[in-house]
């Protein structure tokens, strides 16, 4: 019996929701959102229809676990890398400089990414999904300010959630940007522009 035939054997729930989602980022990436459907995601898998509902129930679930995989995989990085700096226009300047590079590193994530979210999502009627999507970022960078403003004991001159979505916004811009230079020079300076400028609109009240 050859590789290609040999029985599957048991695997775990955590082991099989990770393969599905393999499988689910390749149909994304092959043939676009519309074609993410639970058959789809089980033929890619090579496993039964039901193993796919077992593991996620309906495609909305699939979805959010989709997203929820890429961000806590790009979050921490980007977070982490914020934190190692005390004046916020470097720590912002840290954080956009590490998502921008897992952009160049890594495209087809990102374009997966860009997929799942406010074109691709919009366009299928997914608008719960696209709300659940922004809802992710938003919290985790929501997380990251504060943790950054708590340990130097200040606070933001404007609302955390409203400098989260500048940031956010400010990221998305530029890493389309990015997705599109085959290097950084077309971006550095717009990105310096903009750091500076969202640095000095939210610049700590104390």
């Amino acid at each position: 019996m050859t590789d290609d035939h040999q029985p599957r054997g048991y695997r775990s729930r955590q082991d099989r929701r990770a393969e599905l989602l393999d499988a689910a980022a390749l149909v994304v990436r092959d043939d676009g959102l519309r074609s993410l459907t639970t058959r789809a995601v089980a033929a890619r898998a090579g496993v039964a229809h039901g193993v796919v509902h077992y593991v996620f129930g309906a495609r909305h679930n699939l979805v959010v676990a989709l997203l929820e995989r890429q961000a806590r995989a790009v979050l921490p990085p980007v977070l982490a890398a914020a934190d190692e700096h005390d004046d916020l226009a470097a720590a912002l300047e840290a954080g956009i400089s590490t998502y921008l590079g897992l952009v160049r590193r890594e495209p087809e994530r990102f374009r997966l990414l860009e997929a799942l979210s406010a074109t691709g999502l919009a366009a299928d009627g997914d608008g719960d999904l696209l709300d659940a999507e922004r809802q992710l970022w938003r919290d985790g960078v929501v997380a990251g300010i504060e943790r950054w403003t708590a340990r130097h004991g200040t606070a933001p001159a404007e609302p955390v959630p409203v400098v989260a979505d500048a940031v956010i916004a400010l990221v998305d811009g530029l890493a389309r940007a990015a997705s599109r230079a085959p290097d950084d020079a077309t971006t550095a300076r717009s990105r310096e522009l903009l750091v500076r400028g969202l640095a000095r609109a939210v610049a700590t009240a104390n």
